[in-house]
């Protein structure tokens, strides 16, 4: 073993799997060249920190089991096999990494295929999701029972199994197996942080002396490029800075990517920049053959305490092809020649295609047994717990079960909203804060958590206590992320994917800045994992900031996006229908909240919410009806006040969520808003665009804000209440009584 700028180094000095009659051999003599592990002067220094060398797995050991090296191959020739059948796939890092799927899913991964949503099983993440391949033929040499050998024949193939196969090109997180979907490389790093800091913190809740309840730990696959992505970087940060040592992360090192050599873009020194963010980091320099010191590397890093690790293993693409180590291995098919030498050199028939010898079959069959052994264990843990620690287990019981329980919908039912201007942001807060005493809230803001009002009331931190900081610890969980929004969204779905509703997270900053985040929000939709956003200051009102600071477009991002209910509270009572309906979600939701202060509305009301719009005042015979949302309505109220005043019958719709609304039926929907020919006005300060499909005409934005004083900025727009009366008058006057529908929709 070497230490290499702080890094424990697994060294191999042969690159050859043994024969069956030489890894026999080695089981019993032991030998420094066939050794997994050296250890040079430089050593001490992990001695120094209290590493022995047993710990350090000091042990002379073959490359592979004669088992581990026909396992190897196996998955292999699965892997050519998978990619030449459609003449596609990424098969590329599949070969480089079989010999680490080996000796994670074979040996070290505590799952029970029998039962893939276990609770306290191992999560894996396959942040370099393209490599999904590999961790299908895994699960299937796993017994996974949905993963057989026709969903793997299936692969990339697109209407293969009549549109029903689960081998996806990336993985899905639908299918047993697959903890959660990745793709856009780099998020699920943040995902593996996530689940992380969900373990954590039921290890630090449940777990008592002699009863640890919680045994699981998080693996994490990553490649080069999502060592560049900026919101792996941002989790990676805060996975050091909060010593999760329940995290492991698993580098394929094979020095390429899709342009070419990663020299091309990349020469940073990894491994003192994990350190420098607080891994302990732990190098093998064959991973393409040395399963012994993979999984040596993975049971010391599984024991090591006290710092998140880092294993970087150097493995090459494409092993064994004439393209191996080339971008060219990436993404192709490789062809019948390579196939031929490959299978020949690795003891295989060369015309058989998708085989798994039997001696394999029989070698993977012990991950079951062991799952159902690990399972069975826990649940004699559980039990006896439930004995010593009768409340504790109910509790974790309820994780387990995603109870969230109806307490906090009796409370909401009841609770009464101030009768006074208030921001929004604040009137939301308050329900929040109510709702964090009951519900299994886990999360908290990006630096911005007192004008996101996120801790007007005093919430214990989670994190690892620290000189000056009082409150914080494993069991809190209110979480101070900094200013990572994009690693904060990324994060809070893994936390979310951890466990259906064992917590909710919360992720907060200001509207403007979700964007920094919005591909891990597009990912919480396909993930399908229940997230709360709050995005404060979501408009022109923020003023002073700038047109920075405005976000006027970002709705039509969101409102377009599937299944993300997206919600624009008008006032006290409906922010209390807001936090109901995201409660009520098993999905993302984004709540958008201004910054000024908003008077209390008469007719709102907070079960409506649910509904996604509904009429606020006025009767069915209107002559014009004007829909709004947000802190934008009560203008719109005011300017009805006036345009009743005048003579139009007017009548004011709320619609805080328009996903929420086009679900309903179609006779609900015309009741709210009508479609024969009156017109129908909307009056939002942001992007008029989406508009159309509700209104005859719109009031908005179609620029960005301005630097003007918050008080001033809505004149400056022209939407205040007499600006918007004045418009649709002369809407009206133009319109001339004709068919507002048929004429068709205007910017006004």
């Amino acid at each position: 073993m070497a230490h290499i700028n702080g890094s424990v180094a697994f060294k191999s000095r042969a690159h050859t799997l043994p024969t069956k009659e030489s890894s026999h051999a080695s089981d019993h003599e032991t030998s420094e060249l066939e050794g997994c592990l050296w250890q040079d002067k430089d050593s001490s220094h992990d001695l120094d920190r209290g590493v022995s060398e047993l710990e350090l797995g000091l042990r002379q050991e073959p490359l592979a089991t004669y088992a581990d090296s026909r396992s190897v191959n196996t998955i292999r020739g699965l892997v050519l096999d998978c990619c030449q059948q459609w003449k596609i796939g990424h098969g590329g890092s599949g070969l480089g990494m079989a010999a680490v799927a080996t000796a994670l899913w074979r040996h070290h991964l505590r799952v029970d295929p029998a039962t893939p949503d276990w609770f306290d099983r191992d999560r894996f993440i396959m942040s370099n999701g393209h490599v999904a391949l590999l961790q299908y033929i895994v699960l299937h040499l796993s017994g996974f029972k949905i993963w057989t050998m026709e969903q793997l024949k299936g692969y990339c193939h697109p209407t293969a199994l009549d549109f029903t196969n689960i081998a996806k090109t990336h993985p899905e997180i639908e299918f047993d197996g697959l903890d959660m979907s990745t793709g856009p490389l780099g998020q699920g790093v943040a995902n593996s942080v996530g689940m992380a800091m969900a373990n954590m913190n039921l290890r630090a809740t449940f777990n008592r002396p002699g009863f640890e309840v919680i045994n699981s730990v998080v693996y994490c696959t990553l490649g080069d490029a999502c060592l560049q992505e900026g919101v792996a970087l941002e989790a990676i940060s805060l996975a050091g800075h909060l010593k999760l040592d329940n995290l492991i992360l698993i580098y394929d090192n094979n020095g390429i990517q899709s342009d070419g050599p990663i020299d091309l873009t990349f020469n940073e020194d990894v491994n003192a920049k994990m350190r420098a963010c607080g891994f302990y980091v732990l190098e093998i320099p064959d991973g393409n053959s040395n399963v012994a010191a993979i999984r040596t590397a993975l049971e010391h890093a599984r024991n090591h305490v006290g710092q998140p690790k880092f294993l970087n293993i150097t493995t090459t693409i494409g092993f064994g092809t004439t393209v191996a180590g080339t971008c060219k291995a990436h993404q192709m098919a490789f062809g019948e020649v390579d196939i031929e030498k490959c299978k020949t050199i690795w003891g295989f028939d060369s015309n058989s295609t998708h085989f798994v010898p039997e001696d394999v079959r029989q070698d993977w069959a012990n991950v079951p047994r062991q799952g159902q052994e690990l399972q069975f264990q826990w649940k004699q843990t559980l039990t006896k717990y439930a004995v010593a620690y009768p409340e504790l287990a109910q509790q974790l019981q309820s994780k387990i079960n995603g109870d969230l329980g109806q307490q906090w919908r009796q409370t909401l039912d009841k609770y009464e909203v101030p009768c006074k201007d208030m921001p929004l942001r604040q009137s939301s807060a308050q329900v929040y804060d109510i709702l964090w005493r009951m519900v299994p809230f886990f999360g908290g803001s990006a630096d911005l958590s007192e004008p996101n009002f996120m801790i007007k009331e005093a919430k214990p931190v989670f994190g690892t206590p620290r000189p000056g900081i009082e409150n914080v610890s494993y069991n809190g969980r209110y979480v101070h992320y900094g200013t990572r929004e994009h690693g904060m969204i990324a994060v809070a779905n893994g936390i979310a994917a951890y466990a259906p509703q064992a917590f909710v997270p919360i992720t907060a900053t200001f509207a403007m800045f979700q964007l920094y985040g919005a591909s891990a929000i597009r990912m919480s939709a396909i993930n399908k994992v229940q997230v709360i956003h709050v995005g404060t200051h979501d408009s022109i009102a923020e003023g002073a900031c700038g047109p920075t600071h405005q976000p006027v477009e970002l709705v039509n991002l969101y409102r377009s996006m599937p299944d993300i209910n997206y919600i624009r509270p008008a006032d006290a009572e409906e922010a209390v229908g807001t936090w109901m309906l995201a409660l009520d979600y098993k999905g993302p939701t984004i709540i958008g909240l201004n910054r000024g202060a908003v008077p209390l509305l008469e007719g709102s009301d907070r079960h409506k919410v649910s509904q996604g719009a509904y009429v606020l005042t006025g009767t069915s015979e209107a002559l014009l009806t004007v829909v709004s949302t947000g802190g934008d309505l009560y203008r719109v109220v005011d300017a009805a006040r006036i345009l009743n005043a005048c003579g139009v019958a007017t009548r004011v719709v709320s619609m805080p969520s328009m996903r929420r609304f086009e679900e309903q039926s179609d006779e609900y929907i015309r009741s709210v808003i009508p479609w024969d020919g009156r017109p129908v006005v909307s009056v939002e300060a942001m992007s008029t665009h989406g508009w159309a499909r509700w209104s005859t005409a719109s009031i908005g934005l179609n620029r960005f804000g301005t630097t003007v004083h918050a008080d001033a900025v809505m004149a400056h727009f022209k939407l205040t209440a007499e600006d918007i009366v004045r418009r649709i008058q002369g809407y009206l006057g133009d319109l001339d009584g004709k068919n507002a529908q048929t004429a068709g929709w205007k910017n006004i």
